[in-house]
């Protein structure tokens, strides 16, 4: 007879974050749900990541939370950082004995010292891997003796897509069916033609652009993971070609180069608007969402754009997760280069009629892998943890 499963009464989700993306956004979904099913969730975290973490759509702002040196430095060795993740969660570990710890990793490495402490504390563990590129970081010396451990350990193995999935086992020295996959998922509004016309209007007004004004939608932060060093050029060339303006949403360590673009100059083609609340809008507004990243786990603003029927132009690197259907759901600039991209670009906003068939496909794989359906697969894989 199989032994029964443990209760799930008291869960820790620990971030190794030190700031805020995809990542972080669908671990405070995931939080607000577990909250929402009766369980009692503490959320650990770096003080700094805490009030902007609360402000993330769809958190719970009421969950308990503490904060500590959870985070992965990036001016720190990993030496140095596998030894503060460890002693800030195992004192957690002992104080809270949660069923069931939750670890989003955002990069297959920045969770080492957190890896050790539950290994070392027999915790049944959730491990969700967002993000893992092609060529994969060196595994740091200081960490072998903690993957060493891994086998043995009561951990469960989950990625966003099936990619990242090979790519986390490979790192993690796992077989590569070890790790399941959850693909992202996110609410799918009601169509309501109003609100888009609404939005439409109320965004090209916001740009001072006429109310046909072709617009393409950026969002994102802006680094070169993204493809954010690429706009510049894109929006000069869209709006040569058909009058374009490329709205770039989003911040980050780009910003001040984009900014002394010449197409970034006040009235020029690329408008860098920084975080904005309302990106729903602008995705409603936009007339193409441009996805020019050198590399993804499962991104959540092609979904979005995909739930709010927004067509996308994508590199092929941004939709990897979807494999060959990538082709059905959006336009694939295969080079991720600045010409392919703009003429991608240039076709959709030129033909309306030719992107339906992708638009609407690419609505019903929003639909069909919404966020009830990633919490299902999440909520099952919980329970496989404690079996």
């Amino acid at each position: 007879m199989r032994p029964a499963a443990r209760r799930l009464d008291r869960a820790l989700v620990v971030l190794p974050s030190v700031t805020l993306g995809g990542t972080e956004q669908q671990t405070a979904v995931l939080a607000r749900a577990m909250a929402e099913a009766r369980l009692e969730v503490t959320l650990a975290m770096e003080p700094a990541l805490r009030p902007d973490f609360a402000a993330l759509p769809g958190a719970a702002s009421e969950l308990r939370s503490v904060t500590g040196p959870f985070g992965w430095q990036a001016g720190a060795t990993a030496a140095d950082n596998i030894a503060a993740q460890a002693a800030a969660l195992a004192p957690l570990l002992q104080g809270l004995r949660p069923d069931l710890v939750i670890l989003p990793l955002p990069w297959p490495g920045h969770g080492f010292g957190l890896l050790q402490a539950l290994a070392a504390a027999g915790q049944r563990t959730l491990v969700i891997q967002h993000l893992a590129p092609q060529i994969a970081d060196p595994v740091p010396e200081a960490a072998a003796p903690v993957l060493a451990t891994l086998a043995a350990a009561p951990i469960r193995w989950a990625a966003v897509s099936a990619p990242v999935a090979a790519r986390a086992a490979a790192f993690f020295g796992l077989p590569p069916a070890a790790v399941a996959v959850v693909p992202n998922g996110v609410p799918v509004p009601p169509a309501d033609p109003a609100a888009r016309e609404a939005a439409r209007a109320g965004r090209r007004r916001r740009l001072g652009l006429p109310a046909a004004a072709p617009l393409v939608a950026f969002a994102g932060r802006l680094e070169l993971q993204k493809g954010a060093d690429l706009l510049p050029e894109i929006a000069a060339r869209l709006h040569d070609a058909c009058g374009a303006t490329l709205a770039a949403l989003g911040e980050g360590a780009l910003r001040w180069s984009l900014e002394a673009s010449p197409a970034a100059r006040r009235g020029g083609p690329l408008r860098l608007l920084g975080h904005v609340p309302d990106v729903a809008d602008w995705l409603l507004a936009a007339d193409v969402l441009l996805l020019p990243s050198r590399y993804e786990g499962c991104p959540l603003v092609f979904l979005e754009a995909a739930a709010r029927r927004c067509p996308v132009v994508a590199s092929a690197a941004a939709l990897e997760c979807l494999g060959p259907a990538a082709r059905d759901l959006a336009a694939i600039a295969a080079s991720g280069g600045v010409a392919d991209l703009t003429d991608q670009t240039i076709l959709r906003l030129k033909d309306t009629a030719a992107v339906r068939p992708a638009v609407e496909a690419a609505y019903r794989h929003a639909v069909a892998e919404d966020e009830a359906a990633m919490l299902r697969r999440t909520f099952s894989l919980m329970r496989a943890a404690l079996a």
